[in-house]
């Protein structure tokens, strides 16, 4: 348990979490169900709802690794799910299909129990488990038609940027022409929920839900800026190459009485017993543990793995980073052929990023 995220374990090599609030979704979705169907076929209903979201995202991700870009993990959470990717699309198509690939895992889903619902007897059959399927159905094919909408940071605004980017070539231009039509797109939605409060209809949901898509457009306009700042700039230009390397033994005062080591990179690797690199420690954070303790506070302990850290190519768009860079803690490690050959110093990130306006 992380961040309010359980691991739920790894499909394919790619990480799948849930979110707490995905449990407050899913009791008050089988209440809603239990009273119309039972609750066992309820919860069934629930778990093939989740399942669904799974498949929309890891059509996202493995259409996303056929284009040669990585899956961090995938999240389920309140409204949906999330696949987090290493990097950016490398081009137009790229972005275009990765886009397009979650709808239209939802519409097979949705053609597919649709179709079954419909051989099994339809509306004439009194199975709650076959109507269980036509409302599966439906709920696939509403979550394709609404993902479809073209604002960001909805898959409809990402096939939005696309075609705009393929258009004009400006890839930054295209994702901030997408999140502003996201920003108008969410308020509607919010518009139109509080319209139905005020008939009083059910539309919370919709509030909360264009909200959310607005505040997230608002969010990638600024980033869609900043990107474009940093636009020209290659991962090398900021790269100390040569990072300092220590084994588990070795202890934070050991470490800063060998201080010339680090050099500007300001970190130092440390590695295994088997000689290979495991994680990083910031030269800033051995300073942070007060002189008494420094003797008997080893490294590993101190580690970030390098798993947590934004991983980058030397020849790779800084821009394209932005997505993996924590602001509190921007540290970007360089490789090549699957080898650490260098670190882009903390500091220097962080005045190349308040430059662009981060």
């Amino acid at each position: 348990m992380k961040s309010g995220s359980l691991l739920l374990g790894t499909v394919s090599g790619i990480s799948v979490k849930v979110h707490w609030s995905v449990a407050v979704i899913g009791m008050l979705l089988g209440a809603s169900l239990g009273q119309a169907i039972g609750w066992i076929p309820a919860a069934i209903g629930v778990i093939a709802f989740m399942v669904s979201i799974l498949a929309h995202e890891f059509g996202h991700a493995l259409t996303a690794r056929h284009f040669g870009v990585g899956t961090e993990s995938i999240q389920l959470w309140a409204l949906g799910g999330v696949a987090r990717l290493t990097k950016e699309s490398p081009s137009a198509k790229a972005e275009g299909w990765i886009a397009a690939a979650g709808p239209l895992a939802s519409v097979v889903l949705a053609v597919g129990s649709m179709g079954a619902w419909w051989l099994l007897g339809g509306v004439d059959a009194s199975n709650d488990y076959i109507g269980l399927l036509g409302w599966l159905g439906i709920i696939n094919a509403l979550l394709a038609v609404f993902n479809l909408l073209p604002g960001s940071p909805l898959d409809g605004g990402r096939i939005l940027k696309a075609v705009r980017w393929g258009m004009h070539g400006d890839r930054h231009r295209a994702a901030g022409e997408a999140a502003r039509a996201g920003v108008v797109l969410g308020w509607l939605v919010a518009g139109f929920g509080f319209f139905l409060i005020l008939r009083d209809q059910s539309g919370v949901w919709l509030v909360i839900t264009g909200a959310f898509i607005a505040v997230n457009a608002h969010v990638e306009i600024a980033a869609s800026t900043i990107a474009g700042r940093l636009a020209g700039s290659k991962v090398r230009d900021l790269t100390w190459f040569g990072v300092a390397e220590a084994g588990s033994d070795m202890d934070a005062d050991s470490m800063l009485w060998q201080r010339s080591r680090l050099g500007a990179a300001g970190a130092v690797a440390v590695t295994g017993d088997d000689g290979l690199p495991q994680g990083l420690v910031l030269e800033d954070d051995m300073w942070a543990v007060p002189a008494d303790e420094r003797p008997w506070m080893m490294l590993t302990s101190m580690m970030v793995p390098f798993e947590r850290t934004a991983r980058a190519d030397p020849d790779d768009d800084l821009a394209s980073l932005l997505p993996q860079i924590n602001p509190a803690r921007p540290i970007v490690t360089v490789w090549e052929d699957g080898r650490l050959v260098g670190l882009v110093p903390p500091r220097r990130l962080r005045e190349r990023l308040t430059e662009a306006g981060l």
